[in-house]
């Protein structure tokens, strides 16, 4: 899935990436430590909010759509304790004199990402939700390592609810015994998901740090690229992780990622 660096030009030496012979070798050897790399608490909690938000928009507005009363019954509530979940960062964002416009910064690039992921019917918007908030609630949890212990229990606290995640496995598992052709479908909805939210979750990293590259170097658009594939690289025993998590919450529903 990742392109391997090569050297960097000379020409800029405050680039600190390792060579390729290096990164290739290191490859998948040991987890990274995401602590360094955690954003400031302020930006860390204003896209999960915002996230979190975004979710709860989709699955009201997955409500009508819903094939069966008892479904949209249940969907209701998931979809309220999903409130829940940003309400409780919310409330942690102001418990840092921060306020809603933390969000702001992140609003275009995950409306772009749900623009890109938007399900055709019930089903699809159900499985994007259970699979794209699945991985990005780890991904997060993961990355609340390096906030304070106490904001760190609170992210945990509010990420711990599953009423959507259970209403959900039940729901498809269901329809996808009923009907094999929308297993098929669904299982490649799936596949096709799991690209939208790595470049997603690549997106909350600063690549430049994670590379080791000062924010005020100036990089021609190669040099930029190589740091790019550098941060990249050096995430990829995380990446490998959240895709196993994916594969797991696939075979919970009988599709194969």
């Amino acid at each position: 899935m990742f392109e391997w660096i090569k050297r960097l030009r000379k020409a800029t030496k405050q680039l600190t990436v390792a060579p390729r012979e290096e990164a290739k070798q290191a490859r998948n050897q040991k987890a990274i430590n995401l602590k360094p790399y955690t954003p400031d608490s302020k930006a860390f909690l204003g896209q999960l909010a915002y996230l979190h938000l975004a979710n709860f928009e989709i699955l009201t507005a997955a409500l009508k759509y819903s094939p069966h009363v008892q479904y949209k019954a249940e969907l209701s509530e998931a979809a309220a304790r999903s409130f829940d979940k940003y309400r409780s960062l919310s409330k942690a964002l102001v418990g840092i004199q921060g306020t809603s416009e933390e969000m702001s910064p992140f609003r275009e690039r995950i409306d772009l990402f749900h623009s890109r992921t938007t399900g055709i019917d019930w089903y699809e918007s159900v499985i994007k939700i259970y699979l794209t908030a699945g991985l990005l609630d780890d991904f997060y949890s993961r990355l609340a390592v390096g906030l304070s212990d106490d904001l760190q229990a609170e992210v945990e606290k509010a990420l711990k609810d599953k009423t959507f995640e259970k209403f959900a496995k039940r729901v498809l598992t269901e329809a996808i015994a009923a009907d094999p052709t929308l297993g098929s479908r669904l299982a490649v909805w799936g596949r096709r998901l799991m690209g939208d939210v790595l470049l997603e979750l690549r997106a909350a990293f600063d690549n430049r740090k994670l590379a080791h590259v000062a924010k005020s170097a100036t990089l021609t658009v190669e040099e930029e690229r190589e740091v790019n594939l550098a941060a990249y690289a050096k995430i990829e025993p995380l990446i490998s992780e959240l895709t196993g998590a994916h594969s797991n919450r696939m075979d919970a529903i009988g599709l194969t990622a």
